[in-house]
Parts: structure tokens; C-alpha cells; sequence
């Protein structure tokens, strides 16, 4: 990805913008702790299974743990990228969109 495409999906903010926010992790972190332990165990496991059925059923762990970060990382890049967009609004005082509902005075 080019720095262009970071800034446009709000991963990387616009340079004057840097250091303007609040910087802390979005990521959870008991998940990502219970994440790494079962990398940690299929891998193990993988090594002391010596190609045996424990090997297998490690690699298929590996699989899920694989799977499992990379959800757990996009799920924190998202939280992030829409808490910036909020403290950018907040910061350019720009109002959000009024509900037309609200202001229909029939």
C-alpha cells in the first residue's frame, strides 16, 4: 500500500494532523494474549508431534491462530481509523449531519 491509500482509508492521518490525537491501542488485549498462547501451543505442538497425528492437529491450530490475529488486528486498525475520524470532526468543529427527521416540522 502506498502512503496515499493509508491516509485515504484513515490508517495514516493527513501531516497536520500528526501528533494531534491520542495515541493508544484499540487492540483487545486479553484476546490478543489468548491469541498468542495458541500460536505458541500449536507450534509446540507441531514440533514435539514429529509427524505424528499431535503435528497435524497443530498445524490446524496454526491455521485458527492465523486467522485469529489477523481478526483481531483489523478489528483494532477499524477502531482506531473511526476514533480518529471522530476527534478529526471534533477537531475541525464540524458538526455531524442532522437527522432530517428531526428537523421535518411538518
Amino acid at each position: 500500500m502506498s502512503l496515499k491509500d493509508l491516509q485515504r482509508t484513515g490508517v495514516l492521518l493527513p501531516k497536520e494532523e500528526w501528533g494531534a490525537h491520542d495515541l493508544h491501542t484499540s487492540v483487545n488485549k486479553p484476546m490478543l494474549v489468548a491469541s498468542l498462547l495458541l500460536g505458541l501451543a500449536s507450534v509446540a505442538m507441531m514440533y514435539l508431534g514429529a509427524g505424528t497425528a499431535p503435528t497435524f492437529v497443530g498445524g490446524g491450530l496454526f491455521l485458527i491462530f492465523m486467522g485469529w490475529i489477523t481478526h483481531i488486528s483489523v478489528t483494532a486498525v477499524n477502531a482506531q481509523a473511526a476514533h480518529f475520524a471522530e476527534e478529526r470532526r471534533a477537531l475541525h468543529h464540524e458538526e455531524p449531519a442532522a437527522d432530517p427527521e428531526a428537523t421535518d416540522e411538518a
